[in-house]
């Protein structure tokens, strides 16, 4: 079982996946992406979301560790500058998008950035819950494995 208490560490879980176990105040990382063809729309202004990312991070009790952006870059595209800077350096608990389709646009390119973060002992949690297909697949993903994260999500979710 994974608990929330100590410091982060890569032991591996029995189904192969490190076990993330948490500072008292986890780590976050922010990522925003706008695309050129998305310039004139207000919710996807990098000021908006970056807003979002650190009341996400503050309502949760994160410590907003950095914010990486990619303005001008397709969201089918992996291979962004931001987000290279990003996975180059996973030393943070919990990854904030202001929305999922600001990671990726596809699930393919959803599934490997979930697995290639999971794989480092970090969640991705989108500061704007949408009903999109992507931000439902994501929160499917993260239940099915039991993520620890998107239980206290819920429950608080719950409570509200």
């Amino acid at each position: 079982m994974t608990t929330m208490t100590g410091t982060p560490t890569g032991e591996k879980t029995s189904l192969g996946a490190p076990q993330t176990i948490w500072q008292e105040r986890p780590r976050a990382v922010g990522y925003v992406r706008q695309d050129f063809e998305e310039m004139g729309k207000k919710w996807t202004r990098p000021d908006g979301q970056k807003g979002r990312i650190c009341s996400c991070a503050e309502a949760h009790k994160w410590e907003l560790v950095d914010v990486h952006e990619d303005i001008g870059w397709a969201g089918d595209c992996l291979n962004r500058p931001g987000l290279i800077a990003l996975l180059s350096d996973t030393a943070f608990d919990v990854l904030i998008v202001d929305r999922t389709d600001r990671l990726a646009c596809k699930k393919t390119d959803l599934d490997f950035l979930l697995a290639l973060l999971e794989e480092h002992g970090v969640t991705c949690v989108p500061a704007t819950w949408s009903w999109e297909p992507l931000a439902q697949y994501m929160r499917w993903w993260y239940r099915s494995k039991g993520n620890p994260v998107y239980a206290r999500l819920e429950t608080a979710a719950a409570k509200a």
